[in-house]
Formats: structure tokens, sequence, C-alpha cells
């Protein structure tokens, strides 16, 4: 096999940041523990690294090494039912936190069969990786990475409507005009060990016993739309969008159009126009922005429980996902038309 050709000029940097990794990070646990005393970063592994991609991702060796030594102390305790921690990764020098770490192993989803989550964090990042126990040991079957100033929290709750629990996790877009609280869905599968790839929905309210999903589109308060969809597998079915309809002076009529699909959409056809907006519509998180009805005295403005203002956008987004899950899709979030 063909040696790969390390750039020299690369080398008194290795040189440097190996020696970083063996004295910069230790355990701020119980100190008192045997189990994690010291937290060690498996450099020999991290050189296989270096020579397969023949480049130095220091980043890269340091996650890498937190979570493997998070993996050694749950393989310690893969006998238990439940095992729990939190600790941190600090910094030698001034002892301040590098990378929060909270490893939780437990039955989960099933009554049946337990499930490892691993969770780190750094300032930028947060690292969500869940393990499924076969045979005595942990395989990895999810891992899911978010900018931590839009990540608002993770869940485990059945969405779709079939019996299993699901694995959520609620952002808030950091960019952007409008409502825009979002949730990536890993459903899981029959096997009760793995998961289906995520689906990504915008200011959703979920109704597991329709196997429905509805919510507010991405657009101004009272110019957007609401959408709903029906479960079908791991994927969705488009049912209708909902909207209001305009005159070509751009005036409201007062009436409400039902669409097979938004008003981008090269399909769009109008399934059907209402006097107003049907019942089921009206309780899902956002419809106060879809109608308009918010007095938007600050930016960060909460259209969900009454007219609460915040001081942040994330704010709002913990206030606003928390009832229901909620957040909103885009529009290649895989639903079939």
């Amino acid at each position: 096999m063909k040696k790969p050709n390390l750039n020299l000029n690369a080398r008194p940097l290795f040189i440097i940041v190996i020696s970083i990794l063996f004295f910069l990070c230790r355990h701020t646990g119980n100190k008192n523990s045997n189990d994690i005393a010291q937290l060690t970063t498996n450099i020999n592994k991290n050189k296989d690294c270096i020579k397969e991609t023949g480049e130095l991702d220091a980043d890269s060796i340091a996650f890498d090494g937190i979570l493997q030594d998070a993996l050694k102390l749950a393989d310690k305790n893969i006998s238990k039912n439940n095992f729990s921690k939190k600790y941190n990764v600090v910094s030698e020098a001034d002892g301040s936190p590098i990378v929060e770490v909270e490893i939780n192993l437990g039955y989960h989803f099933t009554k049946t069969l337990q499930h490892l989550v691993v969770r780190r964090k750094d300032p930028s990042t947060v690292y969500i990786d869940i393990f499924s126990k076969q045979n005595k040991k942990f395989k990895k079957v999810l891992s899911h990475e978010q900018w931590a100033l839009e990540y608002t929290n993770d869940t485990i709750r059945n969405v779709n409507g079939d019996g299993y629990k699901d694995f959520i996790v609620n952002w808030y877009g950091s960019s952007g005009c409008c409502l825009k609280a979002f949730s990536n869905v890993y459903l899981l599968r029959a096997d009760k060990q793995t998961f289906a790839k995520n689906l990504e929905f915008i200011n959703p309210t979920f109704s597991p016993e329709e196997g429905i999903i509805r919510g507010v589109c991405y657009g101004q308060p009272g110019e957007t739309e609401m959408y709903k969809y029906k479960w079908n597998g791991e994927l969705t079915d488009t049912l209708e969008y909902v909207s209001y309809q305009i005159d070509d002076a751009g005036i409201k009529t007062g009436k409400v159009i039902l669409s097979n699909g938004d008003s981008y959409s090269k399909k769009y056809k109008v399934i059907k126009v209402l006097n107003a907006v049907p019942q089921e519509y009206r309780k899902i998180g956002g419809y106060d922005w879809f109608t308009g009805n918010v007095v938007i005295k600050q930016k960060y403005k909460s259209p969900f429980r009454g007219f609460t203002l915040f001081t942040s956008y994330k704010e709002a987004a913990t206030y606003c996902t928390l009832p229901q899950s909620l957040s909103v899709p885009r529009r290649s979030h895989n639903s079939r038309a």
C-alpha cells in the first residue's frame, strides 16, 4: 500500500498538537472516581486518522478522543440497566470548560432494548451520538451535529403514531426575518435499534394520534401558508396547503384556499376555496403568525403564547418549541407531493 505523502511543513504543528493533547485535557467530575479520574485522548488511533487523510485536524482528534473516552466509561457500566454521567473536559491552563459531556444509558426508546446517548457540547457545536446495545457491545446508530447557537433541546417521543419513541432535535434558525423553529425527526425503525434518515420540519405541530403534521411555513406574519403532511412509512405525503386568497390588487378577499402545494410549486393547484380557516389548524403552534394577528414590538416577538417579548431569538425559540416540540419544514424536507 502506498504511503500518504504528508506535508513536511505540517510536522512541527503535528508535534505541538500531540504534545498539547497529552497535557491539555483532564476530567472534572467526581475526582474520587476510579472510572474517570482523568480524561485522556487515544493518540495512537488518531495517528492512523492523520495517516489516512494526510492532514492534521486538531479539533477532530480532540473530539474523537473525547467520544472514545465516553464510550470507555459506558463500557465499564454496560451491564447496568441505567447509567448516567455528566462531566466537563477543561483547560489545564485555567480550568475553564472546553467540552461538556453527558452519557446516558437506559431503555430510552423501548422497554426491551437499551440505547446509549452521548452528548458533547463545545462553545460552537452540539454533537449527539446514539448507540444501540447489541451483544454486550455498543453500535452507533445515529449522529447529529447542530450549531450551539441554534440548538434548543432534543426530545424522545412518538411523533408518527407507530407506537415507537422517536428522536427529535429542536432548533431555531439564527438568520432570517420570520418564524423559524425547526425539528429534525429520526424515526425509530421496527427493529427497535436503528433510525430512519432524518426529516426536517419547520414550525411543526405533531399529531401522532392522526399520523399528521401541521405547521406554518416560512414567511411574514399574515402572508405565509400552513401545511398538512401525513406519515407514509419513513417519509411523508403532502395532503394540502392553506393560504389566504389574494385579489389582483394584492388584497385579501376574506376567503381561504386549500391547495395541493405551496404557491411556488410547479404543480400548484387549488383544491377548494373556503370561507374560513378549517378548525383543525386553529390550535397549532404559530397560528397567530399565519393570521397576522400579532403585534411585533421587538424583532424577537413570540407568536405562540400571548404576546410575550424576548431579548433574543434563542430565548424565543426555547419558549416556542417546548409546548409541542414545535419547529417549521423547509421545501427539501422529503415530503412527497
